[in-house]
Parts: structure tokens; sequence; C-alpha cells
């Protein structure tokens, strides 16, 4: 028995290896049909194959029907680690193996590369390595500015949905597609530069023995966008806890709040104003914010209700700008230590400078991109949305949320009414996924049923879990595991968080946490990437870590290692 969805793919025989490894992050829950073709079938794999001719891969090569990177199984989404070996395989300074480590860390057990006819191609290493070069050596990425005034520009021309035509609404939606697929071309260059220029950082690290510096280094970049929400929302924690009046408010409960706080004045009126200005801003995010179907801040401001619930509870000095700026004064002590450390050497000085000018470039772009493409999603969420609302107003859809259930193809057709019995049953079916827990990787063929039904009762049978460091430090505290960053009440100043995976969404409850830890994350994963800003120690690709380690478990966390120890209940 197989699992299976009829948005499926089947795998690649040719690049026969996939993992959940970063798309997981993006796509923690499974794809709907109308997302998977609004983003990946209709544009995504458009601007895949637009940066992966320019780079490894030659177009000839992918088999026929198949995506270039990013195929579902099992209703999620997955990452073509055959693929993404080429890289690796492709270019004078790297191999397949630390491709794999971006992914798995020094634990994997994946099958061994097999070298592919094209991999010792003069004119494709060429290629690769004129690209790569030019990442090593960039001071700044001017496409993606570029892509952010456009998008902007596309936010700020949206027309009036509730007055638009059906027809207007699926344009609309369908506008989207190739605005997408060029940031997106965009984002596979930039999350590919980010690798291989802190990659450079991290051998030369590996090199001297002295691992956890180039996390370090990593840290306090500044400019990362996802990381802008948790400031906003932090200031808006210091008004609550500033003022009687919006803590009592607070204390009440978050149901009916901002209706409760309207008319009041002083600190009550400056907190709307503020949460207004949060949601115009940040509004496209949210959990699982890939996902035409999942709730936004933007229309569901409850979400940002309960993060600044949390956030209120903290001290002052857990703000976020002051661990940004200790996290920056870290990297740059770090960068010294292992200036010194080369300066005898001449090459790897010079390329010590340069990959980290360029890092600093890559890693924070990465984000932007993210966030970039974010905008866009909602864009097409919105006019989904009101379509949704319409066709269910007269029984063409038996709910409106059902409109994230159809294909491109079919909008038509369930403006006609003929979709509502179709997009009822395969809503039943799609939220039956949720029960599945899909493995980390597989090669060849997809998984039997039993290897998604994730892990029996968390029993703890070792004191450590083993995963990769992503960002330096070591922390102590009260475990607490989070599998819902839209329920995260347990969650107090202090605790370590424990998640499954993580987005953009759970940014603002890293700021009251000492430590966080991730199931699965690879070392440009968002986690990772946000706790270096923050300066907050966190191991990702801790396998089963939110089943092994108990709710409120005292735990240590080592970044530089990787480890994480339970030592006591």
């Amino acid at each position: 028995m197989t699992v299976g969805w009829f948005m499926d793919d089947e795998p690649s025989p040719s690049f026969p290896i996939y993992t959940r490894g970063n798309v997981g992050e993006v796509f923690p829950d499974p794809v709907s049909p109308l997302t998977a073709d609004h983003t990946w079938h209709g544009a995504g794999d458009v601007g895949m194959r637009d940066f992966m001719s320019r780079f490894t891969i030659d177009l000839e090569e992918i088999d026929d029907g198949h995506k270039v990177m990013f195929e579902i199984f099992g209703g999620y989404m997955y990452l073509n680690l055959s693929i993404a070996r080429l890289m690796g395989a492709r270019s004078s300074g790297m191999t397949p193996e630390l491709v794999d480590m971006g992914f798995f860390g020094s634990q994997s057990s994946l099958p061994a590369y097999v070298p592919r006819p094209n991999d010792d191609d003069p004119e494709i290493v060429a290629r690769v390595d004129g690209l790569m070069f030019s990442w090593m050596t960039a001071t700044e990425f001017p496409r993606l500015d570029e892509h952010v005034v456009e998008v902007e520009a596309l936010v700020a021309a949206r027309p009036d949905l509730g007055n638009a035509s059906e027809a207007g609404l699926v344009a609309r939606m369908r506008e989207m597609m190739p605005v997408f697929a060029r940031v997106f071309a965009t984002h596979g260059e930039v999350s590919a530069a980010a690798s291989v220029t802190m990659g450079a950082i991290t051998a030369m690290a590996l090199g001297l023995r002295r691992p956890g510096l180039d996390l370090r280094i990593a840290g306090g970049l500044g400019g990362v966008a996802s990381v802008a929400p948790s400031f906003a929302m932090w200031d808006l924690s210091r008004l609550v806890a500033g003022s009687a009046e919006l803590t009592s408010a607070f204390d009440a409960g978050l149901d009916g709040l901002p209706e409760r706080l309207t008319g009041l004045d002083g600190p009550a009126t400056e907190f709307l104003t503020g949460l207004d200005a949060l949601l115009a801003e940040h509004g496209s995010r949210g959990p699982n914010e890939w996902e035409l179907r999942s709730p936004a801040w933007g229309i569901h401001p409850e979400l940002v209700l309960t993060l600044i619930d949390r956030m209120r509870l903290s001290d002052d000095d857990a703000d976020p700008r002051a661990r940004h700026e200790a996290a920056g004064a870290q990297a740059a002590e770090a960068l010294r230590v292992l200036r010194d450390m080369v300066a005898g050497d001449e090459a790897q000085a010079g390329t010590l400078e340069i990959a980290n000018t360029a890092s600093s470039v890559f890693i924070p772009a990465r984000e932007l991109a993210k966030a970039t493409i974010v905008k866009v999603i909602h864009e097409a969420r919105l006019a989904a949305l009101e379509f949704g609302n319409r066709l269910a107003a007269d029984g063409r859809l038996v709910e409106a949320r059902h409109v994230f259930m159809l294909r491109d193809a079919e909008l038509e057709s369930a403006m006609a009414g003929d979709m509502a019995d179709g997009a009822t049953d395969r809503e039943a079916t799609y939220l039956s996924l949720f029960d599945l827990s899909p493995p980390y990787w597989f090669a060849g063929e997809v998984p039997e049923a039993d290897a998604w039904q994730g892990d029996e009762a968390p029993i703890p049978t070792r004191r450590i879990v083993q995963g990769m460091g992503g960002s330096a430090g070591t922390t102590t505290g009260r475990a607490r595991v989070v599998t819902d960053p839209s329920d995260p009440s347990g969650l107090e100043p202090g605790d370590i968080l424990i998640a499954p995976i993580t987005d953009p969404s759970w940014t603002p409850l890293f700021v009251p946490a000492a430590g966080v830890v991730v199931d699965v994350g690879g070392t440009m994963s968002h986690a990772v990437i946000v706790c270096r800003e923050l300066g907050i120690p966190c191991v990702v690709s801790a396998t089963g870590a939110t089943t092994r380690i108990p709710d409120g478990a005292q735990v240590r966390v080592n970044g530089d290692t990787g480890t994480v120890t339970i030592l006591g209940d």
C-alpha cells in the first residue's frame, strides 16, 4: 500500500533522491491543488528551469514530464536532492557530499553519488564555476531590488476585488504566475549563492578545527526581512507591558480585543495604530505562508495578537534589537579571530574577505526574496478568497475555502457551477493528509504507507539528541514543545522552543525563547538565519526532537556542536 493524492508526481528515474529539507520550512503542510498550479506547476518550475539552465543542468537531462527541482508526494512538497547534488559534482571547488551536509549534516545515510555523463563537461563546469565566482566576488545584487520595486507596485495597484468580476478575479490570480516565476528564479540563485559563500567560510573554520566560528560570523548581519515583524511586534509588546490598561485588556483574553480597545485613548490608540501599520507592512505573512489556503496575518490579525501576547511577558532585556546588536559584535569578534588564524596564508585570507562580504549580501537576500514571493502569493490569495466567497454565496461551492481544492484549469468550470461536489470530496481527502508524517528523504520509490505514520509515543531512551549546529552558543532552559505557531500559549520567557519545522510566522516566538531546536532544517534554513540575527543558540535537523524531548524537561542546547542534552524532567 502506498500513500497518494491526485496532485502527486512520480519520482524521476534519472534523479531519484528527494528530501523535505529546506522546502519543508516553507511548505510544512500538504499542498492544495490551487497552490500547486499557481506556484509550482504554473510558475515555480518555470523559474527554476530558468535558473538551473544557467547554472548546473541542461534541460534535456530532465526526464519528460518532471519538474526540475520540486515535486509533490503524498500531498507534500519535496526537493530533488539528486539535482541539488549537481552543484557539488559540476564545480571545481565542491563535492556532492558537501551539498548533502547542508541538508543532513554529518549524519547522512544517503546513497553514494553516482556520477553522470555531463559532470565532466567542460562547458558546464566552466558555467558553474563562473557563476560561483560571480557570487563569491559580489558586493550587491541589484536584480532582487528590482523585483522588490516591481512587487510593491503590484500590491499598490491592487484593484478593488470586491467590485471585480469573477472573470477578473481569475485573471488576477493568473497574473501573479509569471511574476512568481521571475522572482522565484532569483530566489533560487540567491539561495544557492548563500550556501556557496557561507560554505567557503564553514570549510575554512572546520579546516582550522574551529567549528562554530562560521556560525558566529554569520550572525547579526542586518536586513533580514523575516526578522522585521518581530521588531514591530516587540514595540507593541512594550506598549502592553508598560500600560496597566493594555495589560488588563490582554489578561481578559484575546477574543474581541481590538474592539474592546477601540475608542480608548492613550496607549490603546497608539497600540491600534501600530497594529494597523504592522498588518499593512507584513499582512502577507503568516503560518505556512506559501500555501494559498493558509491564514495570513492581514486576514487573521488574531494570530499577531497571540504572538504579541507571548512577547509581552518578557523583560526588556529580551529586546530583539539589542540581541541583534550583540550578535553583530560577536560576529565581528569571530571574524577577527578567523582573520588572525589565516593571516599568514594569502589565499585563505583573500577567500575569507570576499566570502564574508558576499555572504553578507546573499544571506539577507535569500530571506528578502522569500518575503517578496510571499507578497505575490498573497495577491493571488486575496483574489482566490473573494472568488471562493462569491461561489459559496450561491451554492456553486459548498464552502468558500473549497476554492483551494480547484485546479487552475477548473476555475471556469467552478464559475459555471460544475465543481461543488468534486471540491467537497477533495477537501475531505486533503484534510486526511495532515495525519501523515512525510519521510525526510527517500530514494527511487515513494515509501510505503507505514513510513508516513510518524514515531510512537515520546519515550526517550537517550539523553542526547544530535542535530546540526545552526546558531552558535550554549543555553539551558525548560523545553517547550510547540507544534503550531498560532497556539504557543505554553511558551514563556527563557524557555527552549522545540518545533517540528519553522517558517517566518514562527520568528516572533524566537524573541522570548532562550534557544531553538528544530526537527527538520538545513544550514540555510529560516530558523538558522533568524537565530543568528538574534544571537540565539539553535540546533536544526534534530530528528525526532519534538517526540524525544519531553515537554517541560530541562535541556541544554549547544549550537556549536548541534547537541541537545536532556538534563531531567
